[in-house]
């Protein structure tokens, strides 16, 4: 079982929330892969394979993925979202904009605003 966590960041370092989701997905169990979509963000990705418990970083550089907009992510995270059990992003904006989207697209339950994790199947809610 593999986990997709979408790393949040500005095209140059990698943002704190996205190593809480990292976190997360850690309690999850499986193989965390982070996704980092930006524009000229090489370093981000170099950031992310640095974090404890990522196996995988894939990287999507393009000028269309510089601000992060929820439709360019959304259509990126659903064409790459097959083999993975959980997808996971921080409860930011940059998240609680792309996630419900991709949620529709792959028409599966979208679970927000957790604080923690039990286990696969079980998250608390505050």
């Amino acid at each position: 079982m593999s986990l997709l966590v979408i790393a949040e960041h500005d095209n140059a370092s990698l943002k704190t929330a996205t190593l809480n989701a990292v976190a997360a997905a850690g309690k999850i169990g499986g193989d965390i892969h982070v996704l980092v979509a930006g524009s000229g963000c090489g370093a981000v990705a170099e950031q992310a394979s640095k974090v404890a418990g990522v196996a995988k970083v894939r990287v999507a550089d393009a000028s269309h993925y510089g601000d992060q907009t929820a439709e360019n992510l959304a259509a990126l995270i659903v064409a790459n979202a097959s083999g993975y059990s959980h997808i996971l992003a921080p409860a930011t904006s940059i998240g609680k904009n792309t996630l419900p989207r991709v949620a529709a697209l792959l028409d599966v339950a979208q679970i927000s605003e957790i604080i923690s994790v039990v286990d696969a199947d079980t998250f608390v809610r505050p």
